[in-house]
């Protein structure tokens, strides 16, 4: 993964320091997925996921997401779970038009 340097106001840095506590993420993980979110990706992953707290902030986002793929939660209590769409779910499970 290509590496990106930011200058951010201290302000800034500060809030996502805060943020990130909250989450309990690092600042720097909360960036990656605020900003993957905000591009319209996964900010995900089965071995990263976000944190409810991160999903109660950026509701709107997440649930766009999980239309068109699973998003990956893990809860304060570390418990996991997976977040998808009926309509995605319907997609995967029903079987296509058979190739004959």
């Amino acid at each position: 993964m290509p590496d990106l340097t930011l200058d951010l106001p201290d302000e800034l840095y500060d809030r996502f320091c805060e943020m990130a506590a909250t989450f309990d993420v690092s600042a720097e993980t909360l960036v990656r997925q605020t900003i993957t979110l905000k591009v319209g990706c996964n900010p995900s992953s089965n071995c990263s996921p976000i944190s409810t707290n991160f999903l109660s902030q950026f509701t709107d986002e997440v649930l766009a997401v999980a239309d068109n793929e699973p998003v990956y939660l893990i809860d304060a209590d570390k418990q996991k779970y997976v977040l998808l769409s009926i309509d995605y779910h319907d997609r995967i499970l029903t079987p296509g038009p058979s190739e004959s």
